[in-house]
């Protein structure tokens, strides 16, 4: 949010639009869920009137911003283990947007993927957060090596805009739009490239206090949490089964349904939160209808779909839009 102020966006109408104080920005431990993030972008977007804000704030992003997880980066030997450290760590940071990355011959990948339920809840806000992603990675690369080095092609899913100069200004490229994935595409030696901070001590120290404080997210995290955090992260279409998640979790039904009972609690219930908190989200996108909702919530019949609306809010979705 604070990136959001440097480039013109008013504080006041993104604490309005959030929920968020002045205040709670200034914590390091402070942490938006995806519902704030979503408004406080949509917010930035109204407030500078910047439809490329995305690119404009990444393209003067700092490691400092990440705290630790940068500290880790500006230490690292190279281009390459920086990315795959930013890549081991996100969590740390964020869990509403999936990076990895991936070597092809000569050829390095870097992925960005915002959470499915986001892309669903609000594309716009979603595409920005892929522009700043990539943004942030060219400057980045700049920063750690003081080279400065471009990608050979990008990928997005979104559509093409009317005017893409500012991402061949940023880039140095046009991507190719309406892609499967979001990514970036390097040559690898330009990742082998040495970062100019390389501290083997320090890397070790920060690594090791980021392991630490992961550690300690884990044990405070309860388990309806953990579940609730694998069905957001696992949501294509549909709401993850209790055996994609126990898959994922490498537990048992019978133990994940006994872990929740213990707090009181059943995946059916939690399921159903989640459709929930999804359905009125995106009911409040009105350019959507209840059929549309429906379908992106893997309904195949809308009234199915109404039925349970009712039943979670005790209103019709027509009734709450």
């Amino acid at each position: 949010m604070l990136a959001a102020v440097s480039k013109g966006a008013d504080l006041g109408d993104l604490c309005r639009a959030t929920g968020i104080t002045p205040e709670t920005l200034e914590r390091p431990d402070a942490y938006a869920d995806m519902e704030q993030s979503i408004k406080a972008w949509e917010a930035a977007i109204r407030s500078t009137n910047d439809p490329s804000l995305g690119l404009h704030i990444g393209e003067v992003t700092s490691p400092g911003l990440a705290g630790m997880l940068g500290f880790l980066m500006e230490t690292s030997p190279d281009l390459l283990t920086a990315f795959t450290n930013s890549t081991q760590f996100n969590g740390f940071i964020s869990n509403m947007t999936v990076f990895s990355l991936e070597i092809r011959g000569d050829e390095f990948f870097y992925y960005i993927e915002p959470l499915e339920v986001w892309h669903n809840a609000s594309p716009e806000s979603a595409r920005q957060v892929v522009d700043h992603a990539c943004a942030a990675f060219v400057h980045l690369t700049k920063l750690l090596s003081g080279k400065t080095k471009y990608p050979l092609r990008v990928s997005m899913r979104f559509a093409r805009p009317a005017d893409t100069r500012e991402y061949v200004r940023v880039l140095k490229t046009e991507p190719a739009f309406n892609q499967p994935r979001n990514y970036l595409v390097y040559r690898l030696r330009d990742m082998h490239l040495p970062v100019i901070g390389h501290n083997p001590q320090l890397n070790l120290m920060f690594r090791e206090l980021l392991e630490k404080e992961i550690a300690k997210t884990h044990q405070r995290e309860t388990f309806t949490n953990e579940v609730r955090r694998v069905i957001l992260q696992n949501f294509s279409s549909t709401v993850p089964q209790l055996t994609d998640v126990v898959d994922y979790l490498h537990v048992t039904p019978r133990t994940l349904q006994r872990k929740l009972q213990e707090e009181g609690t059943s995946f059916q219930s939690i399921a159903e939160s989640v459709k929930s908190e999804l359905a009125i989200g995106l009911l409040q996108k009105r350019s959507l209808t209840v059929n549309e909702v429906a379908y992106r919530l893997g309904y195949a019949e809308p009234s199915v779909f109404r039925r349970a609306f009712k039943k979670w809010t005790g209103v019709s979705p027509k009734g709450y839009k």
